[in-house]
């Protein structure tokens, strides 16, 4: 097994559009599912670019599937070669993650008995964010009986590359074509977005250096390609090579200016070679900071790689103006939007191991500010109240409602109105982030005025109730979000409170830091002696349902008083239980989504002891819905798990969320990789099993060892200082 690679080594059209979700290349400027080249009937081709969007009746606008840069089809003698005719007599599909290429091998027999070998490589550049590449060969095999050739002892061999519009997201297509050329040795493809008018270039490629092929171009709106056509004698190879440029008027004030002279330049001072080299030249710099050990396990060793691998495909290293979705670039689901995953699950990869990105994802939020203000201000509260759901502004993406997905009943969406957290979250993000990383720039440009923002917004949506002599957050949604329009969630009043006190710290430190910084924000945000003496008796009364006794949560206020849900009578279940009971009736049961509670105590790690820790899991661990509930936190629980000593239970959730896509264990990998959860994973190793964490003088790990598991080493950064650690299990 090679710990590097993910093979599959036949072809399972069952499989299909999950394995084209699991082998997508990218590079953080484009992703591009893993479809063949050649088509299949149902398949799903997307090619999707970081923040650009197109508008959509419900949910307000998604990622816009661009036009198709794989499609080349291969015709021998006539007979075009695809998975679904002729016959497969051999199969092989690598994505090597050390190198970032996704490899197939195909031994292929013609309807009329012609056998080929077809090899395939395909990268999207981690050197050059704006180039595409595709290498292909063809063999005819000696053919053992005389196939129908016309009595030649050639074959006709004919290599067809193409630009394809015809794709959309599902049936919704959003680029029309503005112009279309040839230049010399290469096309190219003006496209637009038909409401948010983004303009996209592709310019195209496709040559070979095998003697007696000929090259013809075919101009056309939707599907410009160039045919490559010769003769090919048995045992012969046939080599063709397409580049494909990519740029966006996001990134090019005359994205086809741009593309056509990038590629001019290519294929005058570069070749197919040299560009693949700087591509794994990237990946290898990438992986020397990057990878993660783990040795005496190979499936968690080559699944761990493959998390950080999707991580880093879905983030753009310089653009500030989108985040990572849900999905990544790998998908349809969620339509590209960004949630509280990026800030809870995904950015503690980035801060800890590529501090840049990170700063970037946060600066993300921050550019969303006047949006969220605009949220706080509409719903009657002050500050600054991020969306559940985001894209390129601050304004509210969450669709209204939705069909369920496994229900496939109509459902009213909330989480816009009524689910809270993400705006403390995000607060969470930014105070870790300068934590980690002793960026006290950003915390002074930026990161101070999101914390009073964030912190203005939670103590003008917290309620007086005099007669109780406390302040609560009612008519809310917290992360379990089976349970609706409930009051005092655990985890949305204790962020608040967190939110109030840290932005009443980083007020004090920013008037000492940066005085002229503190007074500016003063007067923009009206910080009075008032208000801020009102942010203190909002978090010294704030209600907290919690036994003062034992250290146990209330998931909200009723919460113990609902009915015990028998479990024992669903074994054997493919579905949620909210799917199983019905939305409504699933709120009568002490049965959860996702951490709620305990990922309260798991983000706030260090504020809760080892007792809390341990009534709180026995309590929630068992009422949780770690198969069928949310991908998100499994893996989440192994830091806790690891912490109370619960090795097996931390190891068998690492894998529910190492493996989620790999396996598609929960079934809806086709709509696209569930980013959040391959961040947890990186959690779980380094916070979980290695027990990673950062003093003020420098770090401390106490390692969990799963059984098998010999040795543990990673790297990450730590206020700019770059740790090696290295972590041996004692024999």
């Amino acid at each position: 097994m090679n710990l590097w690679h993910i093979t599959e080594d036949s072809f399972n059209s069952k499989a299909l559009l999950a394995q084209e979700t699991v082998f997508t290349i990218g590079n953080g400027y484009f992703g591009t599912r893993g479809a063949f080249e050649e088509g299949y009937p149902g398949a799903t081709p997307a090619t999707l670019l970081f923040g650009v969007f197109d508008t959509i009746p419900v949910g307000k606008e998604e990622l816009a599937n661009a036009p198709d840069w794989l499609p080349l089809q291969l015709f021998v003698n006539g007979e075009r070669f695809r998975l679904d005719l002729g016959k497969v007599l051999a199969y092989e599909r690598t994505l090597d993650m050390q190198n970032g290429i996704l490899s197939r091998s195909v031994r292929w027999e013609t309807p009329s008995g012609i056998r080929v070998k077809i090899a395939i490589e395909r990268f999207a550049s981690l050197a050059d964010e704006h180039v595409a590449c595709i290498r292909y060969s063809v063999t005819v095999e000696e053919q053992q009986t005389p196939a129908e050739n016309s009595g030649e002892d050639e074959f006709d061999i004919v290599l067809r590359a193409s630009l394809n519009t015809a794709v959309g997201n599902h049936d919704l297509m959003h680029w029309e074509t503005i112009d279309q050329r040839s230049a010399g040795e290469f096309l190219w493809l003006h496209t637009q977005t038909r409401h948010s008018s983004v303009q996209l270039a592709q310019s195209m490629s496709f040559t070979s250096r095998s003697p007696g092929f000929q090259q013809e171009k075919f101009d056309s709106d939707f599907a410009p390609g160039i045919t490559l056509s010769g003769k090919l004698a048995p045992g012969a190879t046939v080599t063709v090579e397409k580049i494909v440029v990519l740029h966006t008027s996001r990134d090019a004030d005359d994205p086809v200016m741009s593309a056509v002279t990038q590629h001019k330049t290519i294929l005058q001072k570069s070749s197919f070679g040299a560009l693949l080299a700087s591509h794994q030249q990237a990946w290898r710099d990438f992986w020397q900071l990057a990878d993660m050990i783990i040795e005496g396990d190979e499936t968690a060793q080559r699944a761990m790689r493959y998390n950080v691998y999707q991580l880093r495909i879905s983030a753009s290293t310089h653009d500030s103006r989108y985040s990572i979705a849900a999905k990544g670039l790998t998908g349809f689901g969620y339509l590209g939007h960004i949630f509280h995953d990026t800030e809870i699950f995904m950015l503690p990869y980035f801060t800890y191991t590529h501090p840049t990105i990170a700063r970037n994802l946060l600066l993300y939020r921050y550019h969303l500010l006047p949006g969220a203000r605009a949220k706080a201000k509409h719903n009657g509260y002050e500050g600054a109240q991020y969306p559940w759901e985001s894209t390129l502004d601050g304004n509210e993406a969450t669709p209204e409602s939705m069909i369920h997905p496994e229900s496939g009943e109509l459902i009213s969406l909330l989480n816009g109105t009524i689910e809270l957290h993400i705006t403390a979250s995000i607060a969470l993000a930014v105070w870790k982030y300068w934590n980690i990383t002793g960026d006290d720039q950003f915390m002074q440009e930026y990161g101070a005025e999101m914390l009073l923002s964030t912190a203005m917004f939670c103590a003008s949506r917290a309620e007086n109730h005099p007669e109780q002599n406390d302040f609560e957050m009612n008519n809310v949604e917290g992360p379990d979000e089976w349970h609706e329009h409930v009051n005092n969630n655990a985890y949305t009043n204790y962020m608040a409170k967190w939110n109030i006190l840290t932005a009443l710290d980083i007020f004090n430190w920013l008037q000492t830091s940066a005085p002229d910084k503190a007074r500016a924000l003063a007067q923009q945000l009206d910080l009075t002696e008032q208000r801020l003496q009102h942010w203190q008796t909002v978090t010294a009364t704030m209600r907290i349902p919690q036994d003062k006794e034992t250290g146990l949560f209330e998931q909200f206020d009723g919460f113990f008083k609902l009915a015990s849900l028998n479990q024992d009578a669903y074994t054997g279940r493919k579905k949620s239980y909210q799917a199983l009971l019905g939305m409504k009736p699933v709120q009568e049961y002490q049965i959860i989504k996702q951490a709620d509670v305990l990922m309260l105590i798991t983000v706030l790690d260090q504020l809760f002891d080892l007792k809390t820790k341990r009534v709180n899991w026995d309590y929630y661990y068992p009422i949780t819905d770690h198969d069928y509930g949310s991908s998100l936190t499994p893996a989440l629980h192994t830091i806790l798990a690891c912490e109370l000593g619960h090795i097996d239970v931390a190891y068998k959730m690492f894998m529910k969320g190492a493996l989620v896509d790999l396996e598609n264990l929960r079934g809806n990998t086709p709509e696209g990789i569930h980013n959040a959860c391959s961040g947890a994973v990186w959690q779980a190793l380094v916070l979980g099993f290695a027990g990673l964490r950062l003093t003020d003088n420098g770090y401390t790990t106490n390692p969990s060892w799963p059984d098998g598991w010999t040795h543990i080493a990673f790297k990450c950064y730590h206020k700019g200082k770059l740790l090696s650690i290295d972590l041996r299990k004692e024999s």
